[in-house]
């Protein structure tokens, strides 16, 4: 008997082992999550590079005068780009259409006489001509470090006098509806920061001065 029934013990254990590995099949795995895939980004084929680079010595060629010129009148947008550490490179965008600007009044000057290489040579050793193509470099990097200074404090104000006809407003419902309406306000919130922590150390020290006295006059002998 006590063979089979270890026999039968054994077979019980079998077949619990079997229901619970078929739980776990039939369980459904949880699912994983799905990484965001970054767009691919759109690669030039050699087939583009190519054309690129048979029009850049083709123009090389043709109007080598020209090249030399805006070569030589771009400078200050090279020191910008090696200059300019954000990624973005705002300072060398706006220094070079700016740049490009003065460049471009000489370059006319240019167009307008003789395309020798010997003219070329001529309008870059006046000086007056780099006032024009200094000028511009110079134009860019005042409009790089002046104008967000001057759009942040027009945001500032203008944010200012949102906030105060907003306030006026929530203080006209207020008279209207009473405090209720007011709820949670955010300016509310606001308001209690930019006042500070109140101090109640006073009332808390006139209370407690009061309530030493009155325990000194009950201490005297009648």
């Amino acid at each position: 008997m006590g063979k089979r029934s270890t026999g039968t013990m054994s077979e019980q254990d079998l077949v619990d082992e079997i229901g619970s590995n078929r739980t776990a099949q039939q369980k459904p795995a949880a699912p994983k999550p799905v990484a965001k895939e970054e767009p691919p980004k759109k690669q030039r084929s050699a087939a583009w590079y190519s054309m690129a680079f048979f029009i850049s010595i083709l123009t090389c060629v043709l109007f080598y005068e020209t090249v030399l010129l805006l070569s030589v009148a771009m400078a200050p947008t090279g020191v910008a780009y090696l200059i300019d550490t954000n990624p973005r490179r705002h300072a060398t965008k706006t220094v070079a259409w700016t740049n490009l600007a003065g460049a471009l009044i000489v370059t006319f000057d240019l167009w307008g006489s003789d395309r020798t290489l010997a003219t070329t040579i001529d309008l870059l050793s006046d000086p007056f001509n780099w006032v024009f193509m200094l000028g511009g470099a110079g134009a860019g990097w005042i409009i790089h470090f002046v104008v967000p200074g001057i759009v942040f404090r027009y945001l500032t104000l203008s944010l200012d006098l949102r906030r105060k006809s907003l306030k006026d407003e929530m203080e006209k419902l207020e008279k209207e509806w009473g405090e209720d309406v007011r709820g949670n306000a955010p300016l509310e919130e606001l308001a209690t920061l930019e006042k500070g922590p109140v101090e109640e150390n006073g009332d808390e020290n006139g209370e407690n001065y009061g309530d030493e006295d009155t325990e000194e006059d009950e201490d005297r002998p009648t």
